[in-house]
C-alpha cells in the first residue's frame, strides 16, 4: 500500500516506532501499544494498515505468537480492534494484571519523589480501574500512599480538594516547601 508515492510502512518506519519483543509486563505492552496507536492515528491508516504496520514490529516470542495468530485467524477480515483483543488476551493475563492490582493497592510513596510516586500511580491505575473508578476514590487513594508529611500539608492547605490535578499540584508544592526547610536548617546547623 502506498501513501503518495511512498510505501506506508516506509512513512511508518520513519515515525521511529518501537518494536515489541513479548515480554509479560502489561506497563510494557500498554506503553508499546499506545505510542504505536498514536503514530497511526497521526498517519490516518486503516485497520489492514495497521495491523500489517504493527506485524512487522514483533520480534523473538511476540513475533511466535502472531505467526500462531495467522494460522488460525482469517487476516483478511481482522480488524484492529481484533488485533487489539488478542494481543490483550495473550499479553494481559488475570494473572499478570490481579499482580499489578496488587501493587496498586499497596503502593506508598516511601522514598520516592512525589513526581515519581505520581508517575508510577498513574501506571498502576490504568490496570485498576475498579479500585479507582471514580476521580474521589482515585484522591483518596493517592492521598492514603503519600508519605504522611506531605498528606498532611495538602489536607491542611485546602478544605476540600475536588480534583487529582488539585491534589498532586499540592503534594508537589508540599515537597518542595518540605525541601526547602530542611535545606535552611541544614544550613543554620553549619552557620553554627
Amino acid at each position: 500500500m502506498t501513501y503518495g508515492f511512498e510505501p506506508v510502512y516506509e512513512r511508518f518506519r520513519k515515525q521511529a516506532p518501537p518494536t515489541f519483543e513479548g515480554k509479560t509486563d502489561p506497563m510494557v505492552e500498554e506503553d508499546w501499544l499506545r505510542l504505536v496507536e498514536a503514530i497511526f492515528d497521526h498517519m490516518e491508516l486503516n485497520d489492514r494498515q495497521r495491523i500489517s504496520c504493527a506485524a512487522h514490529l514483533l520480534k523473538l516470542e511476540a513475533r511466535i505468537w502472531w505467526d500462531v495468530v495467522k494460522q488460525t485467524r482469517g487476516l483478511n477480515t481482522m480488524t484492529w480492534a481484533d488485533f487489539i483483543q488478542a494481543f490483550s488476551k495473550k499479553y494481559y493475563s488475570a494473572a499478570v494484571l490481579a499482580t499489578k492490582v496488587d501493587e496498586f493497592v499497596t503502593l506508598v510513596q516511601g522514598n520516592l519523589s512525589v513526581t515519581n510516586y505520581a508517575q508510577k500511580f498513574d501506571k498502576l491505575a490504568k490496570f485498576s480501574p475498579e479500585v479507582v473508578p471514580t476521580e474521589a476514590l482515585q484522591v483518596q487513594r493517592f492521598m492514603r500512599g503519600l508519605k504522611p508529611m506531605n498528606s498532611r500539608d495538602v489536607k491542611m492547605t485546602s478544605a476540600e480538594v475536588v480534583s487529582y490535578a488539585e491534589v498532586l499540584d499540592k503534594a508537589l508544592e508540599a515537597e518542595y516547601l518540605e525541601d526547602r526547610i530542611r535545606k535552611d536548617n541544614a544550613a543554620r546547623r553549619e552557620a553554627h
